[in-house]
């Protein structure tokens, strides 16, 4: 090692005087300084062997272990011990981290190649890494019914898909594999079943192979003497309060109604009898009757079921007439329907209405029919107020007045149906009535000439007759109408 400021070797260090030697031998001797920068086992060599001229042999302080026959063994020993262990490390990192990995893709290739649960590691594999979603259900709490359509030719794999989307299991895989392992792979019923969260993967399978309950319908009940505002406040009902909470009505009710009041021409002309004024709804033509519709019947769907119904239970002769004079007979029989209670009196009330018809019996022309009062005071109201709110109004409530009937005014169009005001038929049917009622229209009794009736109010539902206004003034005394 050379370095610029520079020791002396240890045993040639010169005296004071030679460091204060400025000559040309002492630059020399500067020049050539070697420092042993920490040798501390240097051995300087003896006189012999530089007289020799020979290198001298150099005296390690360290050991050769190559030359120790027990070293070298030793050293083989840790480095076996060491390479085992790492070794050992490195397998047991691959089998914890690969092994998921492994296992994970056996249980999706026996997934999608059936055949290998055949084998018996296979089959041991796949069931212990579904586990728990093999035998637990997802909430054992929750029965909530969850509709699932089993489609034609659909595949355990398919099923237990829409199952999982269906949120009723957690891995299909555990579907598919109890489907093979129990041999019903191919025996999945086609059509709607009923499961729940609840259900393990097993009671699923159950469900799925035993013939599919029959197809959902939703039961409505229009009863007679309905205005369609009441058809629609049964459907928002019915809507909102399911029978059946796996198959509500989903019908757009807004839509039905918006139909049933502007029907469209192409509708209409469906129907060679129905002929309607200009700008008149189909009230009075959608049949009163059950009918049981599947949950997502159209509204022209059922519109189309209602005027089907009254073309089939309406008398044949009233069909056969021209179609403006089955409006009329309509109208009347929509007036029988709200008054009459017991059907012996049907054809007689449609026979007073008849008989004010005629100017030569009744010279006003005026019905006087409570009803259509009751019909229009209504209908202020209903305009008023969202459809959603008319599930709670009370229809046909009779319209309260200080003064006489024939004072009352209505707005508009509704005007007319005061019928103590303006003479004939109302502008429409107030109702859709029924059979009964259409009969007695086609057929009302006219025989007796009566021209007024009132209900007895004697729990018999029945009504009493009169030809003259003494008649009328007597049966008001009789059955407690007046003093």
């Amino acid at each position: 090692m050379t370095t610029s400021g520079g020791y002396r070797p240890r045993g040639d260090r010169g005296s004071a005087d030679d460091r204060g030697q400025t000559g040309e031998a002492g630059q020399d001797q500067a020049r050539r300084v070697v420092v042993d920068a920490g040798w501390d086992d240097y051995i300087p060599p003896d006189e012999k062997e530089l007289a020799a001229r020979r290198r001298p042999a150099p005296r390690s302080t360290s050991r050769d272990y190559r030359k120790s026959g027990s070293g070298g063994r030793g050293r083989f020993l840790r480095f076996a011990l060491f390479a085992t262990v790492i070794g050992g490390l490195v397998v047991a990192g691959l089998y914890f981290v690969a092994r998921p990995i492994v296992v994970n893709g056996i249980v999706d290739w026996a997934a999608e190649n059936p055949t290998a649960l055949q084998l018996p590691f296979v089959s041991g594999i796949v069931r212990g890494a579904l586990g728990s979603s093999i035998t637990e259900p997802i909430d054992a709490t929750d029965m909530t019914a969850v509709v699932i359509i089993v489609a034609a030719d659909a595949t355990p794999h398919e099923i237990g898909a829409e199952l999982v989307q269906a949120g009723v299991i957690k891995d299909e895989r555990a579907f598919v594999y109890e489907a093979i392992e129990k041999g019903v792979a191919e025996e999945f019923q086609l059509g709607r079943h009923v499961v729940a969260r609840s259900m393990t993967v097993d009671e699923m399978i159950v469900a799925l192979t035993t013939p599919p309950v029959a197809p959902p319908t939703v039961r409505l009940t229009f009863r007679e003497g309905l205005r369609i505002e009441q058809m629609v406040a049964e459907l928002e009902y019915l809507e909102a309060n399911p029978v059946d909470a796996t198959a509500p009505l989903t019908m757009n009710v807004a839509q039905f109604y918006d139909l049933a009041i502007h029907p469209p021409a192409d509708l209409v002309s469906l129907y060679p009898w129905l002929k309607l004024p200009a700008g008149a709804s189909l009230e009075g033509f959608l049949f009163p009757a059950t009918y049981n519709v599947a949950p997502d019947t159209t509204p022209m769907g059922l519109l189309r079921m209602l005027l089907d119904a009254f073309a089939s239970h309406a008398p044949s002769d009233l069909l056969k007439l021209p179609p403006d004079q089955v409006y009329q007979k309509v109208q009347v029989a929509a007036l029988v329907e709200t008054e009459a209670k017991v059907d012996s009196d049907r054809a007689l009330i449609a026979g007073v209405y008849l008989n004010r018809l005629n100017s030569k019996l009744w010279p006003t022309g005026l019905l006087d029919a409570d009803p259509t009062l009751n019909y229009a005071n209504d209908s202020v109201w209903l305009q008023a107020n969202p459809i959603e709110s008319w599930v709670n109004y009370t229809f046909w409530n009779p319209i309260k007045t200080s003064g006489a009937l024939s004072q009352v005014v209505f707005p508009g169009a509704l005007a007319a149906y005061n019928t103590y005001h303006h003479a004939g038929l109302p502008p429409s049917p107030i109702c859709s009535p029924s059979g009964p009622s259409l009969v007695a229209a086609m057929t009302p009794d006219t025989a007796d000439g009566y021209l007024y009736f009132l209900a007895k109010n004697d729990g018999s539902n029945t009504h009493a007759f009169a030809k003259t206004q003494a008649e009328q003034d007597a049966n008001l005394k009789k059955y407690g109408y007046t003093q």
